[in-house]
């Protein structure tokens, strides 16, 4: 089995005050990252939520799109994007994480 990265959650807000596009360079960081990690026979998962509205000028989807296209998996609250990226590292942390009893 080929060991995995994680990129830490990383919670994106479109606003008015913020880039125009604020998903686009991390975005890109992350496509050379995951790029560079195949290269040399690694696995690097990326974990985001996006927080935002419809109405912001950025365009909520359009930026979860953005990440979705570069390999990020976007959740929808940063609670799941903490659980999910911390499955993936400890996955035999899932009953106490999921709330499940076995």
């Amino acid at each position: 089995m080929i060991p995995a990265r994680t990129i830490p959650a990383r919670t994106l807000k479109p606003a008015l005050a913020a880039a125009p596009a604020p998903a686009a360079p991390l975005a890109a960081a992350v496509y050379d990252a995951r790029r560079a990690a195949q290269e040399a026979g690694r696995v690097l998962l990326a974990v985001a939520s996006v927080v935002g509205t419809e109405h912001d000028p950025q365009g909520l989807d359009r930026q979860i799109a953005t990440l979705e296209s570069a390999g990020v998996e976007v959740m929808p609250s940063n609670a799941q994007a903490a659980r999910f990226a911390a499955l993936l590292t400890r996955p035999e942390l899932e009953a106490t994480l999921l709330g499940e009893t076995r």
